[in-house]
């Protein structure tokens, strides 16, 4: 009996946290739409049309850019059996990424040898968006690869390591 009642309160508490829980996402929810206001998908539309106008995607290093992306994304796709070319790719991609700052820094100085507009301001808000924005999708695709691969490594171990009793317990009952 007082482990049934030591239960009914564990429930009961794990019920009121739930509530407070399901309150607090109600709360940020009204929040953020009242934050956002009925215009915000049309205003976050005319943004990210008039960034996409603004850049003359044809520029040479623009293309370079873009295609050292889709290279990456199809060598992730491509590669997504090896752990180590994915560990190469993480590397490679983590390391652009890390780089981006003292990239756009020598970009910002000397963009007229290679762009025919300045694209790069001290806050680095062009490279963010164009350069780091596609390896940081990579690099989740990456980890998300890393993880199925070692959710199907664990569950290998454990086919193993369940055949591995089972045959022992037939070895014991002979």
């Amino acid at each position: 009996r007082a482990r049934c009642a030591v239960m009914e309160e564990i429930l009961e508490q794990q019920a009121n946290l739930l509530g407070v829980g399901e309150e607090l996402l109600k709360e940020a929810s009204r929040t953020l739409r009242d934050a956002a206001g009925p215009d915000a998908l049309r205003q976050a539309y005319e943004l990210y049309r008039g960034f996409y106008e603004a850049v003359d995607w044809r520029e040479p290093f623009l293309v370079a850019v873009l295609s050292f992306h889709v290279v990456m994304l199809v060598l992730t796709v491509v590669t997504r059996r090896s752990e180590v070319a994915q560990s190469a790719i993480f590397i490679t991609c983590a390391s652009a990424v890390l780089l981006a700052e003292r990239l756009n820094a020598l970009a910002q100085t000397h963009w007229r040898e290679f762009s025919s507009q300045d694209y790069f301001d001290k806050d680095g808000v062009f490279t963010t968006t164009v350069f780091c924005m596609p390896l940081v999708c990579v690099l989740v695709l990456v980890l998300i690869n890393f993880l199925r691969l070692m959710t199907g490594v664990m569950i290998q171990a454990k086919r193993a390591q369940l055949k591995r009793r089972a045959r022992t317990e037939k070895k014991k009952e002979r």
